[in-house]
């Protein structure tokens, strides 16, 4: 009888030890992710990738001023998309407040003296190439679309081109049945597609982010152009996230003489071009 008992509590204590091991992380539990199997600690994976797959991050820089964060301002088309009329304006007006520019208006300086950072010494101020860019890439963010979009009832995939014909661009598939996938030219970021709803208004498109698809684990290649052994998760958004590209004439078909394509279009601050026609 003292063997049967003994028995049963050791089954017990080993059936809660693999209980708890395999609880899935409340991290896990708050961003609704799937999983097709479980790792021995998901938040830790949730965590390192979170900074580069988090289509919000450039909220998070302008609610606190870390300017460290856009030392190398390599700017996210997807990641600018999401901010408002307001947040755009506070997101470029960041690199002059980052020079010590003296502000005319008065609700930008005192926005950026809450910051221990922010001296204003100058109206005279000067930015890398670097830096340029990405402020003249923001301001494609906060101007009004100049081309209307004319093809709402084709399922078109739109490729961005990249300046070169040795590695594909990131792909936008417009289906007419309103959903959209949109797919990095690489998984380094752990990104492997972004999918929702869509819709014009104001001449812009406006994408609803319903989920991602990421891969977490696994290793880096050699030339670094995709994750080897990665596990895909799916990241379901309890709310969709908007994100905003505006849609200007594409100017790479005359400057480089580009005739592949039935159309280029300018969709936020890439050039697009019509890859396939569904």
């Amino acid at each position: 009888m003292k063997k049967f008992i003994l028995l049963s509590i050791m089954i017990f204590l080993t059936a809660l030890a693999y209980s708890q091991n395999n609880e899935v992380s409340q991290y896990a539990k708050e961003l609704n992710c799937q999983y097709p199997w479980r790792y021995k600690d998901v938040s830790s994976y949730l965590e390192s990738a979170g900074a580069l797959i988090d289509l919000e991050r450039y909220k998070t820089i302008i609610r606190n001023g870390d300017i460290s964060a856009i030392e190398k301002p390599y700017l996210n088309d997807m990641q600018l998309g999401a901010l408002s009329k307001t947040e755009l304006k506070l997101f470029r007006n960041l690199f002059y407040a980052k020079k010590g520019y003296i502000f005319s208006d008065k609700e930008l300086e005192k926005y950026f003296k809450q910051f221990d950072w922010y001296e204003a010494k100058s109206k005279d101020v000067k930015f890398t190439g670097l830096e340029e860019s990405a402020i003249n890439r923001i301001r494609l963010f906060e101007a009004e679309s100049t081309v209307k979009y004319e093809y709402e009832n084709r399922s078109l995939v739109w490729e961005c081109w990249n300046g070169g014909a040795d590695q594909r661009g990131p792909l936008l598939k417009l289906n007419k049945d309103k959903t959209f996938e949109y797919i990095p030219h690489q998984t380094i970021n752990r990104v492997v597609s972004i999918n929702g709803s869509w819709l014009v208004a104001n001449n812009k498109i406006v994408l609803s982010v319903e989920s991602e698809s990421v891969l977490f684990g696994g290793y880096v290649t050699e030339d670094a152009s995709h994750i080897k052994n990665g596990s895909p998760v799916i990241i379901q958004y309890k709310t969709p996230l908007k994100i905003t590209l505006p849609l200007s004439q594409s100017q790479a078909p005359e400057k480089y003489n580009l005739n592949w394509s039935e159309k280029w279009l300018m969709i936020g601050s890439g050039d697009w071009y019509i890859s396939t026609d569904n």
